[in-house]
């Protein structure tokens, strides 16, 4: 499996946590119709101001292959509320996932 892990600074969680779910209406059919996803996150820390959108991917083709729907196709769809969200995007990487384990 293969995360890849977008960071984002200088956001206002409490504001753009407002927007998440209208935005995630938008996004969610076009995450899940990704090839080879298997789960996605959103993560962020309050005090600092830092995000972390973790999207998951059976293999890292698949997730070379998601790159223009996360930073063309997404933004489109968004359209005016992209705007609305703070920050800025200031990376993006792929890594191997060693471990995932949940406990329930």
């Amino acid at each position: 499996m293969v995360a890849r892990v977008a960071i984002f600074e200088s956001t206002d969680p409490a504001a753009d946590e407002q927007l998440m779910g209208q935005a995630m209406e938008i996004v969610e059919p076009m995450i899940r119709g990704l090839n080879g996803i298997q789960g996605y996150m959103e993560l962020a820390d309050r005090r600092s101001g830092k995000s972390i959108s973790i999207s998951f991917f059976d293999t890292e083709d698949n997730a070379a292959a998601a790159e223009p729907v996360f930073d063309e196709e997404m933004p489109r769809a968004l359209g005016d509320l992209m705007q609305q969200f703070s920050g800025r995007r200031t990376g993006v990487d792929r890594y191997d996932v060693l471990v995932d384990e949940r406990v329930s």
